[in-house]
């Protein structure tokens, strides 16, 4: 027994001299093993939490991976760790925390369980008084901040770039191009570089996608538009009220025509709205903008221009909802069908499709028809440019030199190394707001080792983030404790996130039986 004892003492006093820091004994897993999954486009940042992990005794490594690949396994749940970004739509945690982290919702591929958090979510949407909500929510930010079932990073200023003739543009938060209100000094056409490969389609109810939402907002009108900050403002619809906490009336704009002289009414609303929320109902399709309805079940006709929504529970942020539903002309729609509509598009949006290709560029022209858009949205009446071009441009390096040479006139998505230096430039403006996108590492909570609520605390104080957003995204960042958003609604700015603290994270690896050192 002695000699055992002495044989203990000797190997500790072994791993103490080559910085190793055992759990308790008998329960030691040896080291602890990961592999970070992220797209090229995020590789930096992943070896620099690769770097960070390793300094603490953990066998890191990165592994490259194209998008739709690495998501299909991540929904096998085969992965453990991997860098992924959630946008809101809303500015409202309905879009971006309830669908990655209540139980079993669309986007929780972590696996993440909490009864207590998925309550308060539920407390918070159901909830029509604005204190009621906010509670909420804060309950549930301090719920996620102690399960961490991500690697929480931090939310990206949206930076844009446009050539000096560039008039009354201003980047929005949604990250959309609106070109109705852009003028140019000289010249009737304008081009925007998209920093995107393709667009999915020109159909609005058959998309997920910023890029696609940007074309297709050019084309078509909403009920109801967003200024560049946020705020919801009446565009198809002249006005709304809510009849009670589940039913909404909506009165129509007069006038409006299609870009085939067809008038919009509230058969065309209705229509719209059906087939995103029936099942099927885009040609036996379903629309995968049915989620951001939430608890909508049908839209009807109350008179020609006046239309009720009726709602399954309360849902406060209806009139947010809308501003991603552009409506379609019913009559068009039935006589060509989805296929053909989506190959030559009629809305009535301040441009009218001309021609083009998903994966190169789309070509619109000024309608000269068009009712003028959102009277709470100066400039009112037609487009100032004749012709709007978006062009695919998903390299950066691409995008920045076609905006120096003049080959477009603004350009999205400009890296915040890039930005500086076109700052520099007479010829060119910069300017940024604030994103609404969340960036972290998810981890896999329903194996080991993340089914180890020490393990993701360890790994969260093992990251140093405010060295690698300065160095790689040159702090154009805010650092987050969990996903709600700073911009969005419920935000509680009072919990800070994570702190920079290598010895804790040691301590917590050691308590779940990993060496350290």
């Amino acid at each position: 027994m002695k000699m055992r004892t002495a044989l203990i003492i000797i190997a500790i006093a072994i791993f103490a001299s080559l910085g190793f820091a055992p759990a308790a004994l008998g329960t030691t897993k040896g080291q602890l093993s990961v592999i970070i999954d992220t797209e090229s486009i995020r590789a930096d940042e992943a070896q620099a939490i690769a770097h960070n992990l390793r300094a603490i005794g953990v066998s890191a490594d990165v592994r490259i991976w194209e998008w739709s690949a690495l998501k299909e396994r991540i929904q096998a749940g085969e992965r453990q760790i991997y860098l992924t970004d959630w946008g809101s739509a809303y500015f409202d945690p309905f879009d971006i925390v309830v669908p990655k982290f209540r139980t079993g919702d669309r986007g929780n591929y972590s696996g993440y369980s909490n009864p207590q958090f998925d309550a308060a979510l539920d407390r918070a949407l159901l909830a029509v008084d604005a204190d009621v909500r906010r509670d909420a929510y804060f309950d549930a930010q301090q719920i996620l901040f102690e399960d961490v079932p991500a690697l929480f990073g931090y939310s990206l200023m949206e930076t844009e770039a446009a050539r000096a003739d560039v008039l009354n543009w201003q980047p929005s938060m949604d990250s959309r191009v609106n070109l109705h209100d852009v003028g140019l000094s000289r010249g009737d056409t304008i081009l925007v570089g998209l920093y995107a490969d393709k667009i999915v389609t020109l159909d609005p109810a058959a998309y997920r996608d910023r890029p696609t939402e940007t074309v297709i907002r050019n084309m078509f009108d909403a009920l109801v538009t967003r200024t560049w900050d946020g705020r919801v403002v009446p565009e198809i619809a002249e006005a709304w009220k809510a009849e009670s906490d589940t039913e909404y009336l909506f009165r129509i704009r007069k006038g409006i025509k299609f870009h085939n002289g067809d008038s919009l009414d509230a058969d065309d609303v209705v229509y719209t709205f059906d087939r995103v929320l029936k099942e099927g109902g885009m040609g036996g399709r379903t629309s995968p903008r049915q989620g951001l309805l939430g608890p909508v079940e049908k839209v009807e006709k109350v008179d020609a221009y006046t239309v009720r929504f009726v709602l399954s529970a309360p849902f406060p942020v209806l009139p947010q909802a809308l501003v991603h539903i552009q409506i379609v002309p019913r009559d068009y729609m039935e006589r060509v069908g989805d296929e053909a509509f989506s190959r030559q598009p009629i809305g009535c949006g301040p441009f009218r499709y001309v021609e083009g290709r998903l994966d190169d560029k789309i070509v619109m022209e000024r309608f000269d028809g068009y009712y003028g858009g959102s009277p709470m949205l100066p400039p009112v009446g037609t487009a100032r440019v004749k012709r709007a071009i978006f062009r695919m441009m998903p390299d950066p390096t691409v995008r920045v030199a076609a905006l120096k040479t003049g080959e477009v006139h603004i350009i999205q998505a400009v890296p915040a190394h890039v930005a500086a230096s076109l700052m520099r430039d007479r010829n060119i403006q910069v300017r940024s707001v604030e994103g609404t996108r969340v960036y972290f590492a998810e981890m896999n909570c329903t194996r080991p080792p993340f089914d180890d609520l020490r393990v993701r605390r360890a790994i969260n104080y093992a990251v140093d983030w405010d060295t690698i957003l300065r160095t790689i995204y040159a702090g154009n960042a805010t650092r987050l404790s969990t996903a709600f958003l700073p911009s969005g609604f419920g935000f509680n700015p009072k919990l800070a996130p994570y702190g920079y603290d290598p010895a804790r994270a040691r301590s917590l690896l050691a308590e779940a039986g990993y060496l350290t050192r």
